[in-house]
């Protein structure tokens, strides 16, 4: 906690790349409060296509600011969600991936969740064959979501699908190539939006192949991407 008292969680404000977390908020009937939980940071960069071009921007954040990337623990951090006495929805680890963790630390995040039982938290991962190993049951509220960047990053969701109990998003973000028929009708919430510093954005046939075949209703557009035609 800061000198003026407030924790270390930020908030999520439309345009802030996390504003889909706001959308889950209309759609679990709450108030526009979501946040982001760094109780944890760094990843290793295994099998992401974003760490791979040299454009995720929580490395290029920590290397600007000399902090160690390696996947890690902040304990001090870990109660900020129990401070937060209103509902909100709130995804751990956007600096980093919560997966890359060892599981006892995987496991006092999840404890800190369960407690926590009037937050939403919306889990978000590249790793989910990883994250299908824990038990999510004892959470009152869970969406969980992966990133999928491409046609190759497709498994995941097949992982995701196999996940019982839960709410289920994916990020086609950034959207870097086609996506070829998978079943997305199993999804709660599709998120689709750009490559950004630099900001890049998906040719407009990939988006409109997604949406054709999952039908708009479900579709969150990030607030950066080119409108379609």
């Amino acid at each position: 906690m800061n000198k003026k008292g407030r924790t270390n969680i930020n908030i999520v404000r439309r345009g802030s790349g996390w504003e889909h977390l706001l959308e889950i908020t209309r759609m679990e009937g709450l108030p526009a409060r979501a946040f982001t939980w760094n109780c944890a940071v760094g990843c290793d960069g295994v099998g992401c296509e974003v760490f791979r071009r040299g454009r995720c921007w929580a490395f290029m954040m920590a290397r600007r600011f000399g902090w160690d990337f390696k996947p890690h623990l902040v304990p001090e951090r870990l109660t900020e969600p129990l401070r937060e006495k209103y509902s909100a929805v709130i995804t751990p680890v956007s600096m980093g991936e919560m997966f890359a963790l060892q599981p006892n630390d995987v496991m006092k995040i999840l404890d800190v969740c369960a407690e926590a039982h009037w937050h939403v938290f919306a889990f978000l991962t590249k790793r989910p064959q990883e994250a299908i190993k824990y038990n999510y049951s004892r959470i009152a509220n869970v969406w969980f979501g992966v990133t999928v960047n491409s046609q190759e990053d497709v498994w995941r969701l097949h992982y995701l699908n196999l996940m019982k109990g839960v709410k289920k998003y994916v990020l086609f973000e950034p959207l870097y190539g086609p996506i070829q028929y998978y079943d997305l009708s199993f999804l709660d919430l599709i998120v689709i939006g750009p490559q950004n510093y630099p900001l890049v954005q998906p040719k407009g046939e990939w988006v409109e192949s997604i949406v054709k075949h999952v039908g708009i209703d479900r579709v969150f557009y990030k607030s950066k991407l080119k409108p379609i035609e």
